[in-house]
């Protein structure tokens, strides 16, 4: 736990024995008392207030402020019932919600509240846990007309207890709004009743107090729907996320946030300096980025910089003396993440250490392994699960992930207000936007136009090539925006690959005996193949020949089938042997798939790549010379296959292929290639990706965006989020005893030998009758073979 609770100047008597939270089972520690769970929350909130003080009015809803803070105060009023207390002692589980019970205490302050601030009050009371729809089923007027059920829950409470709450209300409420600085944020101290017509209040109206407000409330939600007005949807949006994020993260016990670092370029200028050993002279397209306020469009060569330009916009956005409240740095593919959490959360020269969270399907597993190089494994996966939680909950100023990660707000997962709420004014870096195929690229840029309507939301999207047909979507997206480019000179400065187009297959056996005959000659390789079967079997036919000619050079097959352990040493394997900076570089033969064309900083010599669309093979390229030693590497295509593979669209492919015949043999000009792009995005193909494209979006925006309401999350379409946009992970069934043993020392050893593949490919798997999911384990076993070797290997299937 990282608590450091500060306490109050002005602490209530006759509350020391009502719990809040029971002690944690394992651990010496005290059960929580219900007024230190309040502070908590209230000192979270007002951390929350301090990140974006001007929120209220910029969405419309002034008192906002207020009346989370005297939601926050009742919130958990009810847990005072006898019923509960008994339960966080070890009796019986409690019937009831006390969230509902805690309704009835708004009449102490109803008078200091104006008719709108009571019903929202009592919205974030009652909403702090569960969904409207749930609490209206449950607390029906038809299923209890006389309102006895609710009278039960009140008599729970006895006067002691009502005098004790009273009191704390009555003589903390001030000196707690002075002690959290809030006093100048519109919130206001309340007159309550007299302490016996407060109690009597409770005694005699409190069961029909309570249905009141239930009533209310949902009438309230009606009505807000009928009315269709946005600015009101989006102030409920933070009503119910800020109540949520600020109990979640006071139940977790996180202590005092990370303060935001993002204010200003100064520092980062400062920082790379001091690692460069001189002044740091930024290129012209990073000063733009700096001097830019508002959302932006950045294209620059890779290897120029372009991360260091995002970073330096990011923070330039912050605004009279207030830091940005939160960044997120965007990318497509779990290993370019957890590279640029790293690279930002290095203690030695990150340029945000300890300020930075990592969101994906299998975060917790990047911490266990970060956490593995110091600590115990039973010591690494508690600390890996308490970062991934901290990083879920709204914790770090900064965080890495994927997009699919914000889509959940829009698709209503569990929590989804809470994800929202906490994109009010944050400024976001979309990194290699190119990867996308257009649907998704639809529903992305349909949530970056909905959060800079309504949220005030500010994007910078980067690439090194981007095609006009995406550029109108992405101005559209953002609205007014800059446009930065690279300068001429640099651009031809980063000249550094000599296009070369080769008749046939990579796959001949010509080319294999050529490219083996290479990496003899001390050349580090990239072979590059569209799909796993290919890069298998070119791994095979290489590494017969290899072993024929006596060769001991370094052979590397790397896909996305391995499991996490495999995978991560193969990487760590590849950064030694050609990273950037590695100090062990050596010739390697390195055979892999998309995986490598951003996930890797590394720098071979030369590569021999399956045709695919230019976005890819320009990405492919830019693992080769990276560091621009010598004066250019070839870098050559296949003209074969040319079908797409499976994997591409044939006609993309295709027109990529003509493109580069007229460049064929020449020195690529960075400068140019996104008149290449314009060159293969027209016509029919960019006929077709337009409708694909606005198709999605039409029905994502008017469908799904223009309908978000706080209040109901749609468990329902979680199966069908993670289905579109996240791979499945799957147990190879030859590792099911070692993945049993595993599973009783530690689950996340156990996670380990998990391997994704795509959902449709699990699906044709099991409709052959070679998968299958196992209820009892709850895990998806596939019947293939797999090895550290070949990965999950499906060529028989």
């Amino acid at each position: 736990m990282l608590e450091n609770m500060m306490i109050s100047r002005v602490w209530p008597d006759g509350m020391s024995d009502i719990w809040a939270k029971s002690a944690l089972k394992g651990r010496d520690e005290k059960p929580e008392l219900l007024t230190q769970h309040t502070w908590s929350l209230l000192e979270r909130l007002s951390e929350t207030i301090y990140l974006r003080p001007n929120l209220p009015e910029q969405i419309g809803f002034p008192d906002l402020w207020n009346c989370l803070f005297w939601a926050g105060f009742l919130h958990d009023f009810g847990k005072a019932a006898k019923g509960f207390q008994e339960m966080l002692r070890g009796g019986k589980r409690w019937p009831h919600r006390h969230e509902v019970l805690s309704l009835m205490f708004l009449e102490w302050i109803a008078e200091g509240l104006t008719d709108e601030e009571r019903i929202w009050v009592a919205a974030a009371i009652v909403s702090h846990h569960k969904d409207a729809k749930e609490i209206q089923f449950a607390y029906s007027e038809r299923s209890d007309p006389y309102n006895n059920f609710l009278a039960n829950m009140v008599a729970e409470i006895d006067d002691a207890t009502l005098i004790g709450m009273w009191d704390w209300l009555i003589k903390c409420q001030q000196t707690w709004i002075d002690d959290l600085n809030l006093n100048k944020r519109g919130i206001k101290a309340i007159a309550l009743p007299p302490q016996s017509e407060a109690i009597g209040i409770i005694k005699s109206q409190g069961p029909a107090s309570i249905r009141k407000w239930l009533n209310t409330y949902q009438r309230w939600i009606r009505n807000i729907d009928r009315r269709g007005e946005q600015p009101v949807f989006i102030s409920t949006i933070a009503l119910r996320g800020y109540i949520i994020s600020s109990d979640h993260l006071a139940s977790a016990h996180t202590g005092e946030l990370p303060s935001s670092n993002l204010a200003g370029p100064d520092k980062l200028l400062e920082l790379w300096s001091s690692a460069a050993g001189a002044s740091y002279s930024p290129y012209s397209h990073q000063t733009d980025c700096m001097k830019c306020h508002g959302s932006a469009i950045l294209m620059a060569p890779t290897g120029s910089g372009k991360t260091e330009a995002s970073l330096l916009w990011a923070v330039a956005q912050a605004e009279n003396g207030q830091p940005v409240p939160r960044l997120y740095y965007t990318l497509p593919f779990q290993a370019s993440m957890n590279a640029m959490y790293d690279r930002l959360n290095n203690s030695k020269n990150g340029v945000f250490p300890g300020q930075v969270g990592l969101e994906h399907s299998r975060s917790t597993l990047a911490y266990y392994r970060r956490m593995l190089e110091d600590k115990s494994p039973e010591k690494a996966a508690r600390s890996a699960k308490w970062l991934n939680n901290l990083a879920r909950l709204n914790y770090y100023p900064v965080r890495v992930l994927s997009p699919y990660q914000i889509l959940k707000g829009p698709y209503c997962l569990k929590g989804y207000e809470s994800l929202l709420s906490d994109c009010f004014n944050a400024v976001f870096i979309l990194d290699e936007v190119h990867a996308y195929e257009a649907k998704r690229l639809a529903l992305i840029l349909a949530t970056v136009k909905y959060l800079r309507e309504n949220f005030g939301a500010r994007f910078l999207v980067m690439s090194a090539t981007l095609p006009s047909l995406l550029r109108n979507r992405l101005e559209d997206a953002l609205g007014e925006c800059s446009m930065s480019h690279a300068s001429a000179d640099l651009y031809a400065r980063f000249q550094r690959h000599r296009l070369v187009l080769r008749d046939g297959d990579l796959l001949s056996p010509g080319i294999l005996n050529e490219i083996a005959k290479s990496i003899q000659e001390e050349q580090s390789i990239l072979v590059c193949c569209n799909t796993v079967r290919r890069a298998q079997d070119a791994y095979t036919e290489l590494n017969n020949i290899l072993k024929k000619s006596g060769s001991e050079v370094e052979i590397v097959l790397l896909h996305g089938r391995f499991n996490g352990k495999d995978r991560l040493d193969k990487e760590t394997k590849v950064r030694q042997a050609t990273g950037s900076n590695s100090s062990q570089r050596e010739a390697i033969l390195l055979i892999a798939t998309q995986v490598v064309e951003v996930s890797l900083d590394i720098d071979l010599d030369v590569i021999y790549t399956d045709p695919a669309p230019l976005e890819a093979l320009l990405q492919r390229f830019g693992r080769v010379n990276r560091r621009r030693l010598k004066s250019f590497s070839p870098v050559y295509v296949f003209r074969e296959p040319a079908d797409g593979q499976m994997i591409y669209d044939e006609a993309l492919v295709q027109a990529s292929l003509k493109v580069l015949e007229k460049n064929n043999g020449m020195l690529i000009d960075e400068a140019k290639l996104s008149d290449w792009l314009d060159e293969i995005y027209q016509g029919e193909i960019a006929e077709d990706w337009n409708n694909e494209y606005q198709d999605t979006y039409n029905e994502f925006w008017e469908g799904v965006l223009l309908n978000l309401r706080a209040f109901n999350s749609d468990e329902g379409l979680e199966d069908e989020f993670y289905r579109a946009f996240d791979s499945v992970e799957v147990l190879p069934a030859c590792l099911s005893s070692e993945y049993d043993k595993a599973l009783e020392d530690s689950p996340l050893e156990a996670s380990q030998m998990l391997v994704s593949i795509r959902w449709s490919q699990f699906m044709r798997l099991k409709n052959k009758g070679q998968a299958h999911e196992d209820d009892d384990r709850k895990i998806k076993i596939v019947d293939a073979d797999y090895s550290s070797e070949f990965g999950l290997d499906l060529r028989r299937s």
